[in-house]
């Protein structure tokens, strides 16, 4: 078959898929095609504007379908580049094919892209509002650990109650707070202020903690720091017994 020296154009309408489901845009242009050669497999003018108009859409979703609603323009562009100059058809030997296509939101897939931009900016601004109260959290509450108990027990008075027990603080607040945990120093100090807490549940238990903190702080040499602990003279006098034993 003999090349056309001509080319042949056909309008093309449609509508192309979008990134977000549902919504569409509508292209509008025209096809200019070509057909002939010793290997071209189309055997008519109906049949090549077929393939043409095949070609078209095929190379035109591929730039629509990952592109998204609010973003026209670009893919207009984009397909624009892609379709101006003469190039063989991929599927169809002895075919060339171009065109000029136009591409806009129309009657309900303008106003399902307009609720979409909605939909997206509200959940952006929820997504902004969490990520700035959890910096603040971060950087207020659990900045350190008198910060974190004054939080976790006002919160605590909002809900019309005082803590029962410390618990679920050390379980769930404690390793959040901003500590550097890494020096003996701190831990230490974090061992003996849990058990501090534990005291609030378990009153019976007070006398023996008094009594060990002093013995230790008296063993090492810090008399000063023993006789601040709180508590009664007892503690003083059952460790002086201890001792004499």
């Amino acid at each position: 078959m003999r090349l056309l020296p001509w080319a042949r154009s056909t309008a093309f309408h449609t509508t192309l898929r979008t990134s977000v489901s549902g919504i569409h845009f509508a292209a509008r242009g025209r096809v200019w095609f070509k057909y002939g050669g010793p290997d071209c497999t189309l055997s008519s003018a109906r049949a090549a504007r077929a393939a043409a108009l095949t070609e078209i859409y095929r190379m035109a979703t591929g730039h629509t379908a990952c592109c998204p609603p609010g973003k026209a323009f670009e893919a207009e562009q984009a397909l624009a580049l892609d379709l101006a100059s003469w190039q063989e058809a991929e599927q169809h030997r002895g075919l060339r094919i171009r065109a000029r296509v136009t591409l806009a939101l129309t009657g309900e897939d303008a106003e399902r892209a307009t609720a979409f931009d909605e939909e997206v900016r509200a959940a952006q601004l929820d997504q902004a509002v969490a990520a700035d109260r959890l910096a603040h959290l971060s950087s207020t509450a659990l900045a350190d650990m008198q910060s974190a108990r004054i939080w976790w027990f006002d919160q605590h008075l909002r809900r019309g109650h005082l803590l029962d027990s410390w618990d679920s603080f050390d379980a769930v607040v404690r390793p959040l707070v901003s500590e550097n945990t890494d020096d003996a120093a701190t831990r230490f100090a974090q061992v003996f202020a849990t058990a501090a807490q534990r005291i609030i549940d378990h009153p019976d238990k007070a006398h023996d903690l008094r009594l060990a903190a002093h013995v230790l702080l008296t063993r090492v040499g810090w008399p000063d720091l023993a006789d601040n602990l709180p508590g009664d003279s007892s503690v003083r006098s059952d460790n002086g017994a201890g001792q004499s034993t």
